[in-house]
C-alpha cells in the first residue's frame, strides 16, 4: 500500500556540511535538487532521494533538497525526519 504524504515538512539547516529538505504532497514524483557540487553529485544525491522513498513506498511527492556539503547519511536522515513529520 503506498503512503501518502499528508502535509507539508521540513527538516534540515542552512548550514555547511548539512541540507534542507522540503516536501510537500504532489500529483507525481518531482525533485528539485539545489547544490554548488550538483554536477559531481547530483546522482548520487538523487539516488539516496529514491532509495529513500523507495523504501517508505511513496510515489507522489514534491522533494526539494538545499545541499549545503551533506554526505549521504545525513541527506537520507533529513529526508526520512522530513517524512515521518509529513505522513
Amino acid at each position: 500500500m503506498q503512503n501518502k504524504i499528508k502535509h507539508n515538512s521540513t527538516c534540515g539547516k542552512f548550514e555547511r556540511s548539512d541540507c534542507l529538505v522540503n516536501i510537500e504532497p504532489y500529483d507525481t514524483l518531482k525533485i528539485e535538487i539545489n547544490s554548488k557540487v550538483k554536477k559531481l553529485f547530483g546522482k548520487q544525491i538523487e539516488k539516496t532521494i529514491r532509495e529513500v522513498i523507495k523504501e517508505k513506498n511513496i510515489e507522489k511527492i514534491f522533494i526539494k533538497i538545499d545541499d549545503y556539503g551533506a554526505l549521504d547519511w545525513v541527506i537520507r536522515a533529513r529526508l526520512e525526519c522530513a517524512l515521518q513529520r509529513a505522513v
